[in-house]
Protein backbone atom coordinates (compact mmCIF):
# COMPACT_ATOMS: atom_id res chain seq x y z
CA UNK A 1 0.00 0.00 0.00
CA UNK A 2 1.49 3.23 -1.06
CA UNK A 3 1.76 6.29 2.57
CA UNK A 4 -1.31 8.42 0.32
CA UNK A 5 -3.81 5.36 0.86
CA UNK A 6 -2.80 5.17 4.40
CA UNK A 7 -2.71 8.95 5.28
CA UNK A 8 -6.10 9.04 3.84
CA UNK A 9 -7.50 6.50 6.09
CA UNK A 10 -5.98 8.26 8.86
CA UNK A 11 -7.52 11.78 8.21
CA UNK A 12 -10.78 9.85 7.15
CA UNK A 13 -10.56 7.90 10.54
CA UNK A 14 -9.74 11.20 12.13
CA UNK A 15 -12.73 12.89 11.08
CA UNK A 16 -14.86 10.12 12.36
CA UNK A 17 -13.76 10.32 15.46
CA UNK A 18 -14.22 14.11 16.29
CA UNK A 19 -17.60 14.05 14.68
CA UNK A 20 -18.08 11.35 17.75
CA UNK A 21 -17.15 14.10 20.24
CA UNK A 22 -13.92 13.47 20.69
CA UNK A 23 -10.04 15.56 20.37
CA UNK A 24 -7.87 13.85 17.76
CA UNK A 25 -4.38 14.47 17.12
CA UNK A 26 -2.91 12.58 14.06
CA UNK A 27 0.71 11.69 15.47
CA UNK A 28 2.53 8.84 13.22
CA UNK A 29 4.50 6.89 15.54
CA UNK A 30 5.57 3.57 15.38
CA UNK A 31 2.48 1.83 16.37
CA UNK A 32 0.06 4.37 16.62
CA UNK A 33 -1.10 6.73 14.18
CA UNK A 34 -4.18 8.85 16.31
CA UNK A 35 -4.25 9.61 19.68
CA UNK A 36 -8.12 10.48 20.57
CA UNK A 37 -8.64 11.55 23.79
CA UNK A 38 -11.96 13.06 26.24
CA UNK A 39 -12.06 14.70 29.29
CA UNK A 40 -11.36 12.17 30.80
CA UNK A 41 -8.85 9.49 28.64
CA UNK A 42 -7.06 8.98 25.88
CA UNK A 43 -6.78 5.79 23.32
CA UNK A 44 -4.15 5.30 20.93
CA UNK A 45 -5.28 4.16 17.48
CA UNK A 46 -3.76 2.26 15.35
CA UNK A 47 -5.21 2.61 11.54
CA UNK A 48 -5.18 -0.01 8.80
CA UNK A 49 -6.60 1.09 5.49
CA UNK A 50 -7.86 -1.10 2.65
CA UNK A 51 -8.24 1.22 -0.78
CA UNK A 52 -10.52 -1.97 -2.37
CA UNK A 53 -12.00 -4.95 -1.84
CA UNK A 54 -9.92 -8.44 -1.55
CA UNK A 55 -10.93 -9.55 -5.30
CA UNK A 56 -13.15 -9.12 -7.90
CA UNK A 57 -17.02 -10.04 -6.99
CA UNK A 58 -15.68 -9.93 -3.25
CA UNK A 59 -17.50 -8.47 -0.24
CA UNK A 60 -14.90 -8.26 1.99
CA UNK A 61 -11.77 -6.05 2.49
CA UNK A 62 -9.01 -7.60 3.84
CA UNK A 63 -6.24 -6.03 6.62
CA UNK A 64 -2.73 -6.31 7.45
CA UNK A 65 -2.94 -5.56 10.59
CA UNK A 66 0.52 -6.54 11.73
CA UNK A 67 3.57 -4.12 11.96
CA UNK A 68 7.15 -4.43 10.31
CA UNK A 69 7.30 -4.50 6.70
CA UNK A 70 9.95 -7.60 6.54
CA UNK A 71 9.70 -9.34 9.55
CA UNK A 72 5.53 -9.36 10.66
CA UNK A 73 4.74 -9.11 14.78
CA UNK A 74 1.34 -8.96 15.83
CA UNK A 75 -0.03 -5.54 17.08
CA UNK A 76 -0.43 -5.37 20.82
CA UNK A 77 -1.60 -3.03 23.67
CA UNK A 78 2.37 -1.69 24.09
CA UNK A 79 2.40 0.44 21.50
CA UNK A 80 -1.80 0.77 20.61
CA UNK A 81 -5.20 0.50 22.56
CA UNK A 82 -7.53 0.43 19.19
CA UNK A 83 -7.31 -0.36 15.42
CA UNK A 84 -9.24 1.40 13.30
CA UNK A 85 -9.96 -0.84 9.74
CA UNK A 86 -10.58 2.20 7.10
CA UNK A 87 -12.57 1.03 4.45
CA UNK A 88 -11.82 3.58 1.96
CA UNK A 89 -14.07 3.42 -1.07
CA UNK A 90 -17.30 3.33 1.81
CA UNK A 91 -15.49 6.29 3.75
CA UNK A 92 -16.22 4.36 6.54
CA UNK A 93 -14.23 2.98 9.68
CA UNK A 94 -14.46 0.12 12.20
CA UNK A 95 -12.78 -0.22 15.36
CA UNK A 96 -11.67 -3.31 17.52
CA UNK A 97 -9.71 -3.06 20.92
CA UNK A 98 -5.93 -4.60 19.70
CA UNK A 99 -6.37 -7.54 21.98
CA UNK A 100 -9.60 -8.90 20.09
CA UNK A 101 -7.28 -9.37 17.02
CA UNK A 102 -5.09 -12.63 17.22
CA UNK A 103 -4.08 -12.93 13.54
CA UNK A 104 -2.03 -10.83 11.37
CA UNK A 105 -4.67 -10.52 8.43
CA UNK A 106 -8.04 -9.54 9.21
CA UNK A 107 -11.18 -10.59 6.72
CA UNK A 108 -14.57 -7.32 7.53
CA UNK A 109 -17.41 -7.68 5.34
CA UNK A 110 -18.44 -5.29 3.20
CA UNK A 111 -21.88 -5.21 5.24
CA UNK A 112 -20.27 -4.15 8.75
CA UNK A 113 -19.67 -0.61 7.51
CA UNK A 114 -22.98 0.64 7.80
CA UNK A 115 -24.56 3.92 9.28
CA UNK A 116 -23.46 3.54 12.77
CA UNK A 117 -20.51 2.18 12.49
CA UNK A 118 -18.45 4.15 14.21
CA UNK A 119 -19.82 5.29 17.02
CA UNK A 120 -21.26 1.29 17.46
CA UNK A 121 -18.03 0.10 16.90
CA UNK A 122 -15.61 2.50 18.78
CA UNK A 123 -18.21 1.93 22.05
CA UNK A 124 -17.25 -1.80 22.25
CA UNK A 125 -13.53 -1.08 21.38
CA UNK A 126 -13.35 1.33 24.36
CA UNK A 127 -15.47 -0.89 26.74
CA UNK A 128 -12.30 -3.46 26.87
CA UNK A 129 -10.13 -1.22 28.44
CA UNK A 130 -12.87 0.94 31.38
Amino acid sequence: MNTTVGQAGEYLTAGLLIDLGLQVMVSPTDGCDLLAYDASKYWRVEVKTSSQKEKRGSTHYRFGVARGSKVKRYLSNETCDIVAMCALPLRRTIFRHVEQIKVLNVRVSEDEYCDGCELKTWKAATAWIS
